[in-house]
């Protein structure tokens, strides 16, 4: 008599077993976000099927995905999607995954959008999955969103995940903000490259090996894209308008100096994350 193929909750403990030894970190959730994502469901529901033996097509991609997993590629390829705002974004090599560290300027890009009046028009530089960019036209279908973004290939990504949602969003292939008007946009948001060179090469596995290198180096001190962005989002935005960027825990008083009166700007803040870690600043541009 053949052997009863094995549930579940068996085929986790063995893959937690194999990441475990890999030395894979948080090997539990991540098999748990593959076996929900062939399962569909979420990860708490998962408990509920370790009982019941998966098809033999739905056992053959586990070992598939945990083979990747066991690799240090990570989960968010691995399964092809992963949860930003609420939203479900697909995701894949072509650019960085969406953190919950970014939701943050979402909602303080979102609370300044419903403070204008009109269709305000906001500007998501660099925009990779189009994360962002998807999120603001989902939390305020009266502004008008733009995103850039210098990769064509990650372009073709964040448009799909754009169609998938069923947002409306501009998508411009270019280097930051070249090709937008003069005075065009009232608010201008980025998640750039601000990973210093140096600190490139000692990121995990997970991220060094498989996340795309522009999206994270930001050269020798990690301020490159930024201070160009900062030079030409002063062309871009209206004046009273803002600029908000993601910046490296460490980068707070070397990015408040470039937002100065000398750049056009007037300094508002930097916010925390919920780690409590510098991670947003925030400027307007002068209206002289």
């Amino acid at each position: 008599m053949p052997a009863r193929a094995p549930s579940w909750g068996k085929l986790l403990a063995r893959g937690r077993a194999r990441l475990e030894q890999a030395g894979i970190d948080e090997a539990d959730n991540k098999l748990r976000w593959v076996a929900g994502h062939l399962l569909g469901c979420g990860l708490l529901d998962v408990l509920r099927h370790l009982d019941d033996v998966p098809a033999p097509t739905e056992a053959g991609q586990f070992g598939t995905m945990l083979g990747r997993l066991e690799r240090h590629e990570p989960v968010q390829y691995v399964i092809g999607e992963t949860d930003f705002m609420g939203l479900r974004i697909q995701c894949d090599p072509r650019a960085l995954i969406p953190r919950p560290e970014t939701e943050g300027l979402v909602r303080c890009a979102e609370e300044f959008l419903r403070s204008r009046t009109g269709t305000p028009v906001v500007v998501d530089v660099g925009t990779g999955t189009g994360c962002i960019a998807c999120a603001l036209a989902k939390r305020v279908p009266q502004a008008r969103v733009v995103a850039t973004d210098v990769c064509a290939a990650t372009l073709d990504l964040a448009r799909a995940n754009a169609r998938a949602l069923g947002v409306v969003v501009d998508f411009l292939h270019a280097d930051l903000l070249a090709d937008l008007p003069a005075a065009s946009a009232d608010l201008v948001v980025s998640n750039p490259p601000y990973v210093s060179t140096a600190e490139c090469i000692r990121l995990p596995r997970s991220i060094r090996d498989y996340e795309p290198r522009g999206a994270l180096d930001g050269g020798p001190d990690g301020l490159r894209i930024i201070s160009r962005l900062v030079s030409e989002a002063a062309r871009v935005i209206l004046p009273g308008g803002r600029l908000m960027i993601e910046i490296g825990e460490d980068q707070a008083d070397a990015v408040r100096e470039l937002l100065c009166p000398k750049a056009h700007f007037k300094f508002v803040a930097i916010q925390s994350d919920f780690a409590g870690n510098p991670r947003l600043a925030v400027a307007e541009r002068s209206r002289t």
